[in-house]
């Protein structure tokens, strides 16, 4: 454990270094940063990444240099540092090696990443506990639902301060982020729904803290205007965008929305994602399966299954059901 903590010491100081660089000469300093990470990557997850970036990197114009200028003159350096070490160094490294020893120790298949959905309420659930005994089997990021309650986000902030080696990215809807009145820890980022937290945007912006956006394609017709949500999105800024396809997403809309998102990539100054598909794609480099899992406020589990997220069933998501204490569902039928 020593010699781990000590490796994460030596990981945080070389970014915040490049970090520095970066600020410096933005262009350089991104590919030293790359460079440096593809050195240090040990998985097959990191190498693969860090050789896609690589590549787009050679590309002068490459919207990653835009990017990464803007979040190292509009975010902290201890967030910067604090949530990309956590993602990159705990999650898809150390974590990884984890989560790869318990399936082969178990025969149980673990998610690289748990979703929770905190919103109206949650108190049946051991939110804490959860990530406690998520992090012992090497599930360190954590994607927080909490939509407009505000008593919902509270939580999910002092559950990011309780669990500082994890990584949290907070979906937030309006209504719960009051201006001037939340303290984000390092470890978090602020995801806000799009179209209607540009307020709340400007403030992170103002904080320095790390932010970025959500939309729901509820149905096919949604999915059609995410290239003009995106196109809106980028003047405003933040790391990321996370589209997530809706129970009435049509398989022929849920492949269109993947082309969107990896067409993206290529074209905006943002990271943009295909929320249901980008973790299952992780889940199956680190894992070796798809094992999307989340947590309803009441404790019942989802899965990804067909593309969306759904309510679990018998001999789904039991390595979860072990986390929250709870016996196997029995099979019906």
């Amino acid at each position: 454990m020593k010699a781990n903590a000590f490796t994460r010491t030596v990981v945080e100081s070389l970014v915040d270094r490049s970090i520095r660089k970066i600020e410096e000469d933005p262009e350089r300093g991104l590919r030293n940063l790359v460079d440096m990470g593809a050195v240090m990557a040990t998985g097959r997850f990191q190498k693969k990444y860090m050789g896609t970036v690589q590549r787009a990197l050679r590309d002068e114009n490459c919207p990653y240099y835009e990017l990464v200028c803007r979040l190292v003159q509009e975010t902290s350096r201890r967030n910067l540092t604090a949530f990309g070490v956590n993602v990159g160094w705990q999650s898809w490294t150390m974590g990884a090696r984890r989560i790869r020893a318990w399936k082969a120790a178990r025969g149980v298949d673990v998610p690289w990443s748990l979703t929770l959905h905190m919103e109206t309420g949650g108190e049946a659930v051991d939110w804490a506990g959860l990530v406690r005994r998520g992090q012992e089997a090497g599930i360190f990021t954590y994607f927080v639902h909490t939509g407009g309650d505000r008593a919902a986000l509270e939580a999910a902030m002092g559950l990011a301060e309780g669990a500082p080696l994890c990584a949290f990215l907070l979906f937030v809807s309006p209504g719960a982020l009051t201006p001037g009145q939340l303290a984000v820890p390092d470890n978090v980022m602020t995801v806000l729904e799009a179209g209607a937290g540009q307020e709340a945007a400007g403030q992170l912006r103002e904080e320095r803290r790390l932010y970025g956006f959500w939309r729901l394609c509820a149905g096919d017709s949604d999915v059609e205007q995410a290239e003009g949500w995106l196109e809106e999105l980028r003047r405003e800024g933040g790391l990321a965008v996370f589209l997530l396809a809706g129970p009435a997403c049509t398989e022929a809309g849920r492949a269109r929305l993947r082309e969107i998102t990896e067409r993206a990539r290529e074209r905006y100054p943002l990271l943009v994602f295909d929320y249901y598909g980008d973790i299952l794609r992780v889940d199956r480099i680190i894992s070796g399966g798809a094992c999307f899992a989340g947590v309803l406020p009441d404790g019942r589990l989802t899965v990804c299954r067909d593309g969306r997220e759904l309510a679990a069933e018998a001999g789904e998501a039991v390595f979860v059901r072990k986390l929250l204490g709870k016996r196997p569902a029995a099979k019906t039928g």
